[in-house]
This record gives C-alpha cells, structure tokens and sequence, in this order.
C-alpha cells in the first residue's frame, strides 16, 4: 500500500550565468531550480539543485549510484517565488552593474511524495514538454522519474553539502534523534529554509513505483507570471534558450541592496537593448547587417526596433555582444 505524503505541481526552471548570450550546455547555466507547489498549502518551495542537474537513473536498475543533494532555498507565496525567479540586477565591488537574466521554465507536471518499503520516494510525471528535448536532456530532466528522498539531520556533518542550517521547530529537530538522515513522513520537514535533501534516481517508470500521478500543472497562473512575457521554447519545445527580459530597477543604482532587486518585465516590443535581442531570436552568428535586418522581420518585431538594427553599421557582428557594443555607438 502507498502512504502518500503530499501531491502537488512540481516545475523546473534553469537560470544562465551572468552575461550569457548563448546557452549552450550546462556550463552556461546557473542554477537548477525545483519548485514544489503542494496541493493542500497555500505556500510553494524553490529547491536549488547542488550541481545543476537532476540524478542520473540508470535503465534498468532500481536503484542507481547516481545522488544529489537539494537544498530549499526560499518558501513563500506562490507569487513570491515567481518574483524570485525574475531577472536579478545588483551591484558588486569589482564589476559594477551585472544583470542576470530570468530563470527559465524547462518543465511543469504532478508529482507525488510517498513512502514504499520503508523509504520516501520524490515521483514526477512531465506534462510539459510533451516530449523531452535537449534543455531536459542537458539539466537530468525524464519524462517520467522516481527517486529516493531523505533529509538531512543538520546537526551532523555531512562532506560535500552546504553548511547553511534550517531552523527547525524541537519538534521536527527531535526526529532525527542520532541519525544522519531520516525519511520524510511529514512534509513540514521540507517547509524550511536551509533544509537539505538527499535524492537517490530510483525509477524512470513509474509503473515500477505502484503510485498514482494525476491532475494538470498550471506553472504560470499558480507562480501569478504571464506567460507572453516569459521564454517558453525549453517548456513546450525542449529547445535550451537565453532569457528574453531585462531586470527593471525598483530603486536607484546607488540605493539597492547588495543581494540585488528581484523583478522584471518584458521588453520585446521595444528598441531596448533586451527586446532587440529578443527581436534576433534565432540569428546564426557570424552574420551581416542585412542578415540581422532579415531575422527582426521574421520575428514580428515592433517597427522601431527594426528601424534600429537598419540603423546599426554595415559590418560582420561575431556575438550579441559585438551588436550591443554597435548598438552603443548609434546611440
């Protein structure tokens, strides 16, 4: 008999370095996020993912050597962490000004957390894409998966995980007793900032794991974002695209906080440096101007930004950033 824990919508975002204009492979990601969006809780989690890749599963095996360590990173209103995954702008000593750009969707589904053998188990099922690309393919993403889960006791050591410790109540604390790790029978264990998880890839049937999956994930309305404003090629075409918006500034350069200020909105109608790189969206660089011209006509773009790139000087652009640097020059 499978004892359900919780049931929810699971999504899967990957955020590119800074500056990246191309992303390539996962050298040019970030960071992978999970967000847990629970049913019955009027909160979700972001869950950063150690390296950047969900565990392999071996075909074939029940259980394979592949683990992973998760750790929550935030747990709020679902509309706080869909502000969390905006665009970052913030300040440092030695480089100034960065932007990093959105965090990207690159999967949405129904997951389950159960126990089975006296193990919990981590259970996904993808209902976008339909079919699994090279962003999945890339970030350890399966159209279907299964791990086994556990947490870790943060008053023990652990090598290779992060130091940061959840604050749990005595009555979670009390759980763990001696132990390193123990199994999640309440999901108030996950609920805490800091909190670390162990994921060992178990299934990449789920017919193998007798459980139930059902219902249909709504990423955008649950996270409160508008989908227009947001790249969706990884999230319906499995394709590994680069972020499309620019951060917007809440406060002055001088004022804002070290962490950076998190919110954006779309600038793809626009002639701004983000909504003219969203107009070139598919350029095969090394290009001509007249080839820059072609791919904003082909993309719909705004008139005014047309009317830009047609302004930009007639010479071979190697990069987006060769035409953010022309781009500075006419203006």
């Amino acid at each position: 008999m499978t004892d359900y824990v919780e049931k929810g919508d699971i999504y899967f975002f990957y955020r590119p370095k800074v500056n990246t204009q191309r992303i390539q492979n996962l050298d040019d990601v970030q960071r992978l996020h999970v967000v847990l969006a629970p049913d019955d809780k009027a909160t979700a989690r972001l869950f950063l993912v150690g390296k950047k890749r969900m565990p392999e599963i071996i075909k074939g095996k029940p259980k394979s050597t592949s683990r992973e360590w998760i750790m929550n990173d935030m747990t709020g209103k679902p509309k706080e962490i869909g502000e969390a995954l905006a665009p970052l702008e913030y300040e440092t000593k030695t480089e100034g000004e960065q932007e990093q750009g959105e965090a990207i969707p690159a999967g949405e589904g129904r997951y389950a957390l159960f126990m089975r053998d006296s193990n919990s188990r981590l259970a996904y099922r993808l209902s976008n894409p339909k079919s699994p690309g090279k962003a999945q393919s890339t970030l350890g993403i399966l159209a279907e998966a299964s791990y086994i889960i556990s947490v870790r006791n943060p008053s023990l050591d652990v090598p290779g995980f992060p130091d940061a410790k959840p604050d749990y109540p005595k009555r979670l604390e009390e759980k763990f007793a001696d132990k390193r790790w123990i199994e999640i029978d309440d999901s108030k264990l996950l609920d805490y900032e800091n909190a670390q998880l162990l994921l060992i890839g178990a299934h990449d049937d789920l017919s193998e794991e007798q459980c139930s999956i059902s219902g249909k994930p709504a990423l955008f309305k649950t996270l409160g974002l508008k989908e227009r404003e947001w790249p969706t090629e990884a999230l319906k075409d499995g394709k590994l695209t680069e972020p499309e918006m620019q951060p917007e500034a809440k406060e002055p350069a001088s004022d804002r906080s070290k962490g950076g200020v998190r919110g954006g909105k779309a600038a793809s109608g626009t002639a701004s440096a983000a909504g003219i790189a969203k107009a070139l969206k598919g350029v095969d660089f090394p290009c001509r101007k007249a080839d820059l011209i072609k791919q904003t006509k082909a993309n719909h773009a705004a008139d005014e930004i047309i009317d830009v790139v047609n302004d930009l000087p007639s010479r071979k652009y190697e990069t987006m950033a060769d035409i953010q640097k022309a781009l500075g020059e006419i203006r």
